[in-house]
């Protein structure tokens, strides 16, 4: 049989990492846990394992871990099934819709597509190192599709997020402000500025749960 391993983090996708964190919730003997292991990053059918040799059996395990511990450094654009996608480019011009998603969706496996596909959408155009990405619709088009995106892209994502912090909470404070100022009470822009250190904690809470700073 031919089989195809992860050589490293980018050969892994987020959909693979979810399937893998949900296996990791069950309570499985060692065995068991690193036969459906192997089965979820190689596609090596699980009633076949048994008959692979130790050795090899070892080997595997080695390079799935290899693969899945390497480090990941922010990658603003990728592409996917033919589509190139980009980050959000400029935080100060973020959304209501954007920002209410973006606070919505965390880490946990039930959400991570959801996440990107706020973070990441298609490109509509480009200059030179600049571009522009499609209007938020929210995440219904392109989040199951991001269960195809590369593990590296997704970490990748956080660790900028990582760093991103403060100037995030300033820059979405700042917008939303100068955006709805006339329009809203000062009660209400009170709350908006607790809305932003709720996202400065959640953001914290990824990254604890990350490890990534």
């Amino acid at each position: 049989m031919k089989i195809t391993l992860p050589e490293n983090i980018s050969e892994i996708t987020l959909g693979q990492f979810i399937k893998y964190e949900e296996l990791i919730e069950r309570k499985l003997d060692d065995y068991n846990f690193n036969k459906r292991k192997i089965e979820i990053f190689s596609k090596i059918p699980f009633h076949y394992l048994d008959k692979v040799k130790q050795v090899d059996f070892e080997r595997i395990l080695n390079q799935i871990d290899t693969a899945l511990s390497q480090d990941a450094e922010f990658k603003p654009r990728f592409v996917m099934h033919d589509i190139e996608f980009g980050f959000i480019p400029d935080f100060d011009k973020m959304t209501l819709a954007e920002y209410a998603d973006l606070t919505k969706h965390g880490v946990d496996k039930e959400s991570l597509h959801n996440l990107m596909a706020v973070l990441f959408r298609p490109i509509v155009n480009t200059e030179g190192d600049k571009y522009s990405i499609m209007q938020y619709e929210g995440t219904a088009e392109f989040a199951e599709m991001m269960k195809d995106m590369p593990l590296n892209i997704v970490n990748g994502a956080l660790v900028f997020f990582c760093n991103l912090a403060s100037e995030l909470q300033e820059a979405t404070l700042n917008y939303l402000t100068k955006e709805l100022r006339k329009e809203l009470q000062p009660k209400t822009i009170s709350r908006i500025g607790v809305g932003i250190l709720q996202l400065k904690c959640w953001l914290k809470t990824i990254f604890r749960k990350w490890k990534m700073c």
